[in-house]
Parts: C-alpha cells; structure tokens; sequence
C-alpha cells in the first residue's frame, strides 16, 4: 500500500494482465498491463506500471 497523508492507494493482481488500484476515495481501476504507463497523469497508472515493471529505463535493473 501506498501511504499519502492520511490516505492509501491499493493495489492487487486481478489476473496476469490485470491489476485493480482502489483510490482514497474508493474509486477501482481495473489496468491492464499494457495501458500501464510510468509517466501518466493518473497515480493509478503509474502504480500499475511499477506493479509490472514498466519502469522509465533511468529505473531498469540489469
């Protein structure tokens, strides 16, 4: 979980291809692996993207 003042982003796999981001405000999304992005303007989306590793190549591990 991802804490941010008084408030946490949840996120948990849903199946291979997905995972499900709940919003301090309740709200889901359901992202699939490729519409994950690092750079998007939604915090959900750019969880996803760590979740399966779409990293921007400054954070890739050999």
């Amino acid at each position: 979980m991802l804490k941010t003042q008084d408030s946490a982003y949840n996120i948990r796999p849903d199946d291979d291809e997905f995972v499900v981001v709940t919003e301090p405000s309740g709200k889901e999304w359901r992202i699939h692996r490729e519409d994950a992005d690092p750079e998007h303007r939604f915090v959900s989306y750019r969880l996803a993207a760590g979740w399966f590793g779409n990293l921007p190549a400054k954070y890739a591990v050999d």
